[in-house]
């Protein structure tokens, strides 16, 4: 540490002590009344720390003050995070990867597991990663296990400063509601972006990170824990209901992409001409990449994501009057093309008494 004063120190402690509690800087009126001094006495204190490069304070920081890199990373990598995950599919397993030097706590009703009350008692961000199954009738998805965890979890939380991350792939608007009807706790929805075949490097390489958060001091803290191990991958700041519509139009359009190549693969069929060949050159305009121009052997798309969130969007639009013609033709398209319907024999993927879930 380089060289500084008694009372430059003891600032600097409790700057150190604040970012530890609440993973955001204090403001400098916050020092001044813990010190009793006037705000221009503690800002010549943290000048000198500033030209000693051990603090930083600069436009964008979080709250205008921000410790230098070398301190910030001793900090954080010094400061062990309690993680609960509620829900322990692909999206929990998943979770765990990625914050696999924190303290990790996990329920998930259907395996060895700890008790709800204990994870939430030991976590201070609770990540929901629980199914939303396609209601049988296909109208949308069934929130019915969210429901019911969360209205547990808020009651566990009330009053505290637990942050209930939300990843469960939910219709616009829903986080919003939890808000509403759970005013004594804090939520986020931080919706994720894996592949079934890579999920656990997928979480780990994001290409962004979406925190939805009506709480600014929320979307501070969340994003913290995340500059902790991905502290190059960009953080969008938003509300939840933004947050839950980036998941469902970034799926929909690779549902989209899909059937678009396996419409143009049977044009090609048609001429003679090889699909690939005419895939490779199309997929080297950066514009458009090769991801999910595949053609696969049962064709179309299938698994549970793309089918479950194509059908709940275009529910929620048809609910709201919106024409949904383009996602209609989607779906249509992808019943006609694929014949094994996967989705219908997934666990959880289908809302319907006695399937997928244990009683």
């Amino acid at each position: 540490m380089k060289t500084i004063t008694p009372k430059q120190k003891k600032v600097l402690d409790f700057i150190t002590s604040f970012i530890q509690k609440n993973d955001y800087s204090p403001t400098l009126a916050e020092i001044a009344r813990h010190f009793r001094k006037a705000p221009p006495t503690i800002s010549q204190y943290l000048q000198v720390l500033e030209k000693k490069k051990i603090l930083k304070r600069e436009k964008g920081a979080v709250r205008g003050l921000s410790l230098a890199a070398d301190s910030l990373k001793s900090i954080t990598d010094q400061t062990v995070k309690r993680i609960g995950i509620v829900g322990f599919g692909i999206v929990g397993q998943a979770v765990k990867y990625g914050f696999s030097r924190e303290e990790i706590h996990v329920y998930d009703k259907y395996k060895d597991s700890e008790t709800l009350p204990r994870v939430v008692a030991k976590s201070d961000y609770l990540f929901i990663c629980l199914p939303t199954p396609i209601k049988k009738d296909k109208s949308g998805i069934d929130l019915k296990i969210v429901n019911q965890n969360i209205h547990k979890i808020a009651s566990l939380t009330k009053n505290t400063d637990k942050i209930i991350v939300i990843k469960s792939t939910i219709i616009p608007g829903t986080t919003k509601s939890f808000i509403k009807k759970y005013p004594q706790s804090l939520f986020c929805f931080n919706p994720e972006f894996l592949t079934e075949r890579n999920f656990l490097q997928d979480f780990i390489n994001s290409d962004r990170i979406i925190i939805g958060a009506e709480d600014n001091l929320v979307f501070r803290r969340v994003s913290a824990l995340y500059q902790k191990i991905m502290p190059k991958t960009p953080i969008f700041q938003t509300d939840p209901t933004t947050a839950e519509m980036v998941k469902y139009m970034a799926n929909c359009f690779l549902a989209t992409k899909v059937i678009f190549a396996n419409e143009m693969n049977e044009i090609c069929q048609k001429l003679k001409i090889k699909y690939e060949e005419v895939k490779k050159m199309v997929a080297a305009d950066s514009r458009i990449f090769d991801s999910h121009l595949e053609i696969t052997t049962l064709g179309g798309f299938g698994g549970k994501c793309l089918p479950k969130d194509l059908l709940a969007l275009k529910a929620l639009a048809e609910k709201k009057g919106v024409n949904t013609k383009i996602l209609e033709a989607v779906w249509q398209k992808n019943l006609d093309v694929r014949k094994i319907r996967d989705w219908e024999e997934i666990p959880f993927a289908v809302s319907r008494k006695g399937f997928g879930h244990r009683s």
